[in-house]
């Protein structure tokens, strides 16, 4: 799928995985297999921006991946190709930098239990807000023929 299609379609939270469909070089080959890491991986959703309905002129659509420590930012249009490898369980918290249909998701939790420990170990973010993932959400993005393959 293209990155068009991971705006639209993936949760946040979810797991994407991108490729530029080159095969992996030896291990031997330092060079090119370096090359070839930071143009295919997998990372964790945190940020979607220009999906549908939102109006910010001037701003192409993007979205973000968190790869170990770092933040990778794909826009639309790009070369790569990407597939979800997993979605959020339900059951799952999603900790937002705001409440914000564009803000950063600082972390996915696995129940409310984590999400309330990690934001009080965390207390430097005092304007997070939580969002749940339900099997209702999940659902409706496979009613509404939203799920990402």
């Amino acid at each position: 799928m293209n990155a068009d299609l991971i705006i639209s379609l993936a949760p946040i939270g979810s797991v994407v995985e991108w490729s530029d469909g080159n095969p992996r070089p030896p291990e031997h080959h330092v060079a090119t297999l370096y090359h070839w890491k930071r143009n295919n991986g997998a990372g964790l959703l945190v940020r979607k921006f220009g999906e549908m309905g939102q109006d910010c002129p001037g701003v192409a659509p993007f979205f973000m991946l968190r790869c170990e420590d770092d933040l990778r930012t794909f826009s639309a249009g790009l070369n790569y190709r990407f597939r979800v490898a997993s979605r959020p369980k339900i059951g799952s918290v999603r900790i937002f930098e705001r409440d914000d249909p564009a803000a950063l998701m600082l972390h996915l939790a696995v129940d409310r239990d984590a999400a309330s420990a990690w934001l009080a170990d965390n207390t430097a973010f005092s304007d997070a807000f939580t969002v749940e993932v339900t099997a209702d959400e999940l659902a409706a993005d496979h009613v509404e023929g939203r799920t990402a393959a």
